[in-house]
């Protein structure tokens, strides 16, 4: 009789250490980083494994997604909507952050259910409550629809740090440029592509009143992308 996974000391195996498996090769290397032969090779079994208990790759990258999704909290809503998204915001950066990749996906697919339908219900709830009336869902994919954007492309930053540098170095000259505009840019893109202590504090929501209509909101939450400060 040949060896089994119990009786070479072997986990066994199911949906849930597959996906326990597809987190860990997500944070090494993003979520198009693995393919399901490298999964399957991460927890020593053949690649057919992983189709029978979970499905295609893009089935597991669906667990993954969700598992991501469980890891954000909810803050505490105190009555206020503002200060409440801006914590549910950037605890959901902090998340999305370590796992490169997942951000694109949410951002251009949209999170799906599943573990994410606590985050929408509350969401959507404290919007309401604000007073946004039957904006608050399209308010709310706003909010975590350009929040993943945002991510994503930080993400895409990261992997593109030596061309960073490079353009950042191209503006150097221009800092002491005449035109105010071009010494400005200069400053702000050598600022965005040297240091590293900006990429925090991104969110903050401005005051728009809760009954604006949805395009002011989504100005608003541009300024709030656009508005870093140093850890």
């Amino acid at each position: 009789m040949g060896a089994t996974r119990r009786t070479t000391d072997l986990p066994a195996i199911d949906a849930s250490s597959i996906c326990d498996a597809a987190l860990v090769l997500t944070k090494e290397s993003g979520i198009d980083g693995w393919s399901i032969r490298q999964l399957a090779k991460s927890i020593e079994a053949h690649p057919s494994i992983i189709n029978y208990y979970v499905g295609r790759r893009e089935d597991v990258v669906h667990l993954v997604i969700d598992r991501v999704n469980a890891e954000i909290d909810l803050p505490e809503y105190r009555g206020d909507w503002k200060p409440w998204f801006k914590a549910l915001l950037e605890g959901l950066r902090s998340t999305l952050r370590g796992y490169p990749g997942v951000a694109r996906r949410l951002a251009a697919v949209g999170p799906g259910l599943g573990e994410s339908e606590r985050i929408i219900n509350r969401g959507i709830e404290v919007l309401s409550d604000a007073g946004f009336g039957d904006q608050a869902a399209f308010v709310y994919t706003i909010l975590l629809s350009q929040t993943c954007a945002f991510v994503a492309t930080e993400d895409d930053r990261d992997k593109m740090d030596d061309v960073r540098k490079e353009v950042g170095g191209s503006y150097a000259s221009a800092l002491s440029a005449s035109d105010p505009g071009i010494a400005a840019l200069a400053k702000t893109v050598k600022l965005l592509t040297e240091e590293e202590s900006l990429r925090r504090s991104f969110l903050i929501i401005s005051s728009s009143p809760p009954r604006c209509s949805s395009q002011r909101i989504g100005r608003d939450f541009f300024k709030g992308l656009t508005s870093v400060s140093r850890s």
